[in-house]
């Protein structure tokens, strides 16, 4: 699965490079500091956007967002369980309810239509999501700092 992340923080491959020099101890220390903040400021923030402007799949979407375990606060949105009469999993709703594919159908081979004949309302629900950015960083700076002054590498 490709890894996504919503904002860009300068230099933050060499920090986490760095970061691994500082042993598994040091490592998980930070990676539960990083489940409390995606905890705490993340997932809020996108349950709230599913269920104010995820649509009629909004609950669906909200119940499967949780934190996932990462040296970066992380979180995780869709699980591969069926969750509609169809068979559809809370994964397949993630994309289509935020951009609205009108009919949930590609071009195959043969010029032949494939995929789900459900329509979608473009919501834009994940762009709604991100009032947490600036106290989760700042909150997973403060984090940093503290595992790097208490497992300094020798």
């Amino acid at each position: 699965m490709a890894k996504e992340i919503d904002v860009y923080i300068e230099g933050l491959n060499p920090l986490l490079a760095d970061l691994r020099k500082l042993g598994k101890v040091a490592n998980k220390e930070l990676r539960d500091a990083s489940k409390v903040i995606a905890n705490r400021h993340m997932v809020p923030a996108w349950k709230d956007a599913a269920l104010k402007a995820g649509g009629g799949w909004g609950e669906i979407l909200a119940n499967d967002i949780r934190a996932g375990s990462d040296r970066l606060p992380k979180v995780m949105i869709g699980k591969n369980k069926k969750v509609t009469r169809g068979g559809a999993s809370s994964n397949m709703l993630r994309w289509p309810t935020d951009t609205g594919d009108k009919d949930g159908k590609k071009w195959g081979k043969n010029n032949t239509r494939v995929g789900s004949p459900a329509p979608f309302e473009k919501t834009n629900w994940i762009a709604k999501a991100r009032a947490y950015q600036k106290p989760a960083l700042q909150e997973w700076g403060e984090a940093v700092d503290r595992v790097v002054r208490k497992w300094p590498v020798m």
